[in-house]
């Protein structure tokens, strides 16, 4: 890779659901005079995230083969190699990690000399949720790796939350990591101006967690995708996924994805972060025959579990419980 200016890199990481594409369309929108290219990554083969990020960067990489961390030497080294060889470079390269990314790990490969000729790691940023994050300190290592190697983290969602408590979480960050700057932020909005100046290069001490962790590509955590042909039922979904939310909150860390409703052609994203579930409508469905896809992401889910769970939103599902139903009133069966 030959000596020219170098590309700036804002590596953005932070657990599942914390904010990290709101975040990333921000600065986007803000940085939109300069030449922007993403690189986005995402935990499983699903591109739910990619379809979410603002046509406002000159070109955007996907990487869905797993975790970025566990592919260094693969799709992402590719992916550099190419934006080091164009003929018109970058101003900006914004990598956006999977939720249960080690970022550590890929800052790393910005410290090789061969990489470190072309690009500059500006700044590592880290996206929690308020109402979420404590929790996941005390449940996950990677939510831990994530604070400890950023530069700037910033508290998300602090509406949901008290003042008090916004305080205590900025101690709790502080103590994990007292190198970083900490931002508060209601909806993933941030100043630019927090993006200037360089990098440092001194961390906080990573506190003692399981001594039994390794980063594989084989995480605890695991990722299932549901794909249907049929549409829902739009309250039974909402309750369905609301009622697991509540009764398995510490399993589901995350649902994303877009399906189609009974009696609407509008394309519906569905999305949960903690117990907190919503629904936006997000355009009209491009193919005649629109696909709905739903990824969870957790601990000891399972593909079987998942289909039982969604079964009676269904609209197919529900029909046939009904005729059957109705089927068996006429024998008098039931």
């Amino acid at each position: 890779m030959e000596s020219r200016s170098p590309i700036n890199v804002y590596l953005i990481t932070g657990f599942l659901g914390a904010g990290k594409t709101t975040l990333l369309n921000h600065l986007l929108k803000n940085m939109a005079d300069s030449r922007n290219v993403v690189i986005e990554n995402e935990f499983g083969k699903a591109s739910i995230d990619g379809s979410l990020i603002a046509r406002q960067f000159s070109d955007l990489y996907e990487l869905n083969n797993g975790c970025i961390c566990c592919s260094l030497d693969e799709e992402l080294y590719d992916v550099l190699t190419i934006l080091a060889q164009s003929e018109e470079r970058p101003d900006n390269l914004f990598i956006e990690t999977t939720g249960v990314a080690d970022a550590g790990t890929v800052a790393e490969i910005f410290k090789r000399e061969d990489v470190g000729k072309v690009f500059k790691l500006r700044k590592v940023l880290c996206v929690t949720d308020a109402e979420t994050v404590e929790d996941y300190i005390s449940e996950t290592e990677e939510t831990i790796r994530q604070i400890v190697i950023s530069d700037l983290i910033i508290i998300n969602k602090t509406g949901f939350v008290t003042p008090d408590y916004v305080a205590k979480l900025e101690n709790i960050i502080s103590s994990l990591n007292p190198f970083a700057e900490i931002i508060l932020s209601a909806d993933g909005k941030i100043s630019l101006d927090v993006l200037e100046g360089e990098r440092k290069e001194e961390t906080g001490t990573m506190p003692e967690i399981n001594q039994n962790f390794t980063h594989t590509n084989v995480h605890t955590i695991k990722t299932v995708t549901y794909k249907t042909e049929n549409v829902f039922y739009r309250d039974y979904l909402m309750h369905t996924l609301n009622v697991s939310l509540m009764l398995h909150y510490k399993q589901i860390y995350r649902i994303k994805g877009f399906v189609k409703f009974e009696g609407s052609d509008e394309r519906v994203l569905v999305q949960s972060t903690g117990k907190r579930l919503t629904f936006e409508n997000y355009g009209t469905w491009d193919d005649s025959d629109p696909v709905s896809e739903l990824v969870f992401i957790g601990v000891g889910l399972e593909m079987a579990t998942i289909q039982r769970l969604l079964r009676p939103a269904i609209k197919k599902t529900a029909n046939d419980k009904l005729k059957s139903m109705r089927l068996a009133i006429s024998k008098g069966t039931i």
